[in-house]
């Protein structure tokens, strides 16, 4: 099964580690991770919009404008 994560982007579920809320300010451990992480390994979806969650599979992160409990329902529904 498959997660659309944003601007015809999907993620492959069996890749899936975690959905997590994008609040940088409010939260340092995402920030500090975030920041930690080699740039080719973030895709950030729909840069026009502000990241509500990031996404981390096993082979890169990806910052989406579509909220975690939005994310958590469409993988819910899926399987």
């Amino acid at each position: 099964m498959y997660l659309h994560i944003g601007d015809a982007q999907i993620v492959f579920s069996r890749e899936l580690i975690g959905i997590f809320k994008s609040d940088q300010n409010d939260n340092t451990t995402n920030k500090e991770f975030l920041e930690s992480l080699p740039e080719g390994e973030i895709k950030v979806i729909a840069k026009a919009e502000r990241p509500k969650s990031f996404i981390v599979t096993d082979k890169r992160v990806f910052i989406s404008p579509i909220s975690p409990l939005t994310l958590g329902r469409r993988l819910k529904y899926s399987r």
